[in-house]
């Protein structure tokens, strides 16, 4: 938090860290150059659906920066390892969904150099990083079935991904990084936008963050309310059974491993994760 003289306003200052390993890690995955890209984007909506930036930059390729954001006083996000209830599910489903719509395939978003395309997370890795993860992890037999043919997947849907519409995507949408207001949801930490599917985005959010896992029925519901509110504000030529492919498709990628090694609270939000997902890929049929 950061506060200024005679300014009864209060920020969030946010900066690349000192730890050898996560600098390295922001290095990789250009971190600040893709928020900041984000951010500019989604100008308009800042206050809206984002909190509103400031000030802005970004050094050694992404992997530094520095961000002065308001500080979001009207509203809370909910603990990942505790997970959002169905409401909040829908609620933030809802809002997403603006966001894609408001950048269906647009110029703007094709224009911008610091957004990777289709780099959802660390999941075009996933050949180097699964084996370390399933050694860590020790999943359960069950679990391990789920990722015993992403190898062969998930390089198969980022080549039909290609091929479908594209929008700006969170990339990391999940509880720790929503915060519900009485009437709005605004989404922070864009580090890993990306140009790419709008799916990942809602099947990461109903495969990670859900309270209790949810049944087919609800997945469907889920998505219902995705891709209604996708056509209620205008976007066309992106029929039912397309889209449901796509979410479908999405699974394996939300399930790709996307880091060898965590923090404490990392491997055992992992672990947690990793168990809803398997659960989501089972109950949609993708194992």
């Amino acid at each position: 938090m950061a506060t200024r003289k005679g300014d009864p306003r209060r920020y969030i200052l946010k900066v690349g860290s000192n730890l050898p390993d996560r600098k390295k890690w922001a290095g990789q995955l250009r971190v600040f150059s893709r928020e900041l890209a984000a951010y500019r984007l989604l100008q308009p909506l800042q206050g809206k659906l984002i909190p509103r930036l400031f000030s802005g930059t970004s050094a050694d390729d992404g992997a530094n920066g520095l961000l002065l954001l308001e500080e979001i006083r009207d509203g809370k996000n909910r603990d990942q390892l505790r997970g959002l209830t169905w409401p909040e599910l829908a609620s933030a489903t809802r809002s997403i969904a603006r966001i894609h719509a408001r950048f269906w395939n647009s110029s703007a978003l094709r224009k911008s150099k610091d957004l990777a395309r289709h780099h959802y997370m660390r999941a075009h890795e996933i050949r180097r990083h699964l084996p370390r993860f399933l050694r860590w992890a020790q999943l359960s037999a069950k679990e391990r079935i789920v990722f015993r043919d992403l190898p062969q997947r998930v390089p198969a849907v980022l080549n039909r991904f290609r091929k479908q519409p594209i929008t700006l995507v969170h990339g990391d949408l999940r509880s720790d990084n929503i915060f519900y207001g009485r009437n709005s949801v605004r989404f922070i930490d864009w580090g890993l936008a990306l140009a790419g599917n709008a799916a990942f985005d809602v099947a990461r959010l109903a495969g990670g963050s859900a309270r209790k896992p949810l049944s087919l029925l609800q997945h469907v519901d889920l998505f219902k309310i995705w891709h209604t509110e996708l056509l209620r504000h205008g976007v066309r030529n992106y029929p039912l059974h397309q889209a449901w492919q796509d979410y479908r498709d999405a699974i394996p990628v939300t399930n790709a491993p996307t880091l060898a090694t965590f923090s404490p609270r990392g491997r055992r939000m992992a672990k947690l994760i990793t168990k809803r997902f398997a659960f989501s890929a089972r109950e949609l049929g993708v194992v």
